[in-house]
């Protein structure tokens, strides 16, 4: 039978494996480092292109594969000091009737998101049916394309990348009459952005 100092010594080496097999190997990356690279300014009006990649919109045109549509975007972001600082998105299919959210600078881009609701129209009257109908969502991800040297600073000057849109019947407007094949639309749109003429 081991005795006592045997087995406390036991213990400890298969403690001190344990221990090991969890602190070997290559170390996590850490995912929240700070970005330190000098990012080219994103600051600015911009005239976004948006085409239709994927829809399962079949009774819309402007939902169709291929279809294309332009919004008046400006990005005003803040000087913080650090690399990515925070800032506001204001976007719209004209430059004087725009929503405004928030910027999110990411390393070599930008991301956005609007939320909100849709009324559900009568399309037999024109009129309202239901309002706020539908609840929908936006989501932009771009990334900086091509950049030019404005007075010593990295300026983008083009913006590529991909917008989700999704729109759902809410409940409520369901029982109230608000149908639509299919209740949940999904849009995937690929993106390219210029720089709005000056003047």
């Amino acid at each position: 039978m081991p005795s006592r100092r045997a087995v406390a010594l036991l213990l400890a080496s298969t403690a001190l494996l344990a221990l090991s097999a969890c602190t070997s190997g290559t170390p996590t990356p850490d995912d929240t480092a700070a970005v330190t690279t000098p990012q080219a300014d994103i600051s600015g009006e911009w005239v976004v292109t948006r085409t239709v990649a994927a829809s399962n919109d079949t009774t819309n045109p402007a939902r169709a594969v291929g279809a294309t549509s332009v919004r008046y975007v400006l990005v005003d972001r803040e000087d913080c000091g650090d690399a990515l600082c925070p800032g506001t998105v204001a976007s719209g299919a004209a430059a004087d009737a725009r929503e405004e959210t928030t910027l999110k600078q990411t390393d070599g881009g930008l991301e956005y998101e609007f939320t909100g609701a849709l009324d559900c129209m009568n399309s037999a009257t024109g009129g309202v049916l239901y309002v706020d109908g539908f609840d929908y969502r936006q989501t932009a991800k771009l990334t900086v394309g091509e950049a030019t040297d404005v007075d010593g600073q990295p300026t983008a000057s083009t913006l590529t990348g991909t917008i989700e849109y999704t729109d759902t019947v809410t409940t409520a407007a369901l029982d109230a009459g608000c149908t639509r094949d299919p209740l949940a639309v999904t849009v995937s749109y690929t993106v390219a952005a210029v720089r709005a003429p000056v003047g």
